[in-house]
């Protein structure tokens, strides 16, 4: 029998961000549900690493580690936040303020060139 939760979620493909980074929507079309990054380190199996999202890295908390961008999508819960409440300003950091929008933030993927 199908997962009637399933039938109200709306699929939204993976929105690409940078040159190896991906936002996933959910239920809030103002704010990502998570973030994935495609890692591929010498000697090493390639991965796409999956978080939750936060405004801050140091909210995030790791998802998951996938061989392929759909499976990192498929693991992003659906139906309740994947991220912590935004915690209060706390410094003179425009993005605290809520005054840069997400999308603004600085790349950071040439140094994994």
């Amino acid at each position: 029998m199908p997962d009637p939760s399933a039938a109200s979620r709306v699929e939204a493909p993976p929105i690409r961000i940078g040159e190896a980074e991906w936002i996933i929507m959910r239920e809030e079309p103002d704010r990502p549900a998570a973030l994935v990054k495609y890692f591929a380190p010498s000697g090493a199996p390639a991965y796409f690493r999956c978080v939750s999202w936060a405004p801050r890295s140091a909210d995030r908390r790791l998802i998951g580690r996938f061989a392929t961008l759909a499976e990192a999508e498929r693991s992003v819960p659906v139906g309740r936040r994947t991220a912590p409440s935004p915690k209060p300003a706390t410094g003179d950091d425009p993005w605290e303020h809520g005054q840069v929008p997400w999308d603004a933030a600085p790349r950071r993927s040439d140094r994994y060139a």
